[in-house]
């Protein structure tokens, strides 16, 4: 799956669970690609950055990061949290990260 299909929220279904949140997302008028940085360091760091601030405006970061959580969702910005936040969070929670999940 590309990190654009990745990035694209909807599955196809009425039935996911928190939906609507998606609908005010600030990230939806932004490039998808700026939430998918190729590496941890440099200039990868400061698109982490970038998508970050998108998200610290946003009034479904919460929702979002909870979204990814919840899927075990390996790459990208969500929620306001990198790919290392993520998973660190996930792990404290005692989730397993599933690193095939939008790779």
């Amino acid at each position: 799956m590309s990190r654009r299909s990745a990035y694209d929220l909807s599955n196809g279904t009425s039935a996911d669970k928190g939906a609507d949140w998606r609908h005010d997302a600030v990230c939806r008028d932004e490039d998808p690609e700026l939430f998918f940085a190729v590496g941890t360091s440099g200039a990868s760091l400061m698109q982490i950055d970038q998508a970050k601030a998108v998200c610290r405006r946003c009034p479904v970061q919460t929702d979002c990061g909870e979204w990814a959580i919840s899927r075990g969702v390996a790459d990208g910005v969500w929620g306001g949290m990198s790919e290392t936040e993520r998973e660190q969070e996930m792990r404290r929670r005692g989730l397993r990260v599933n690193r095939a999940v939008h790779r």
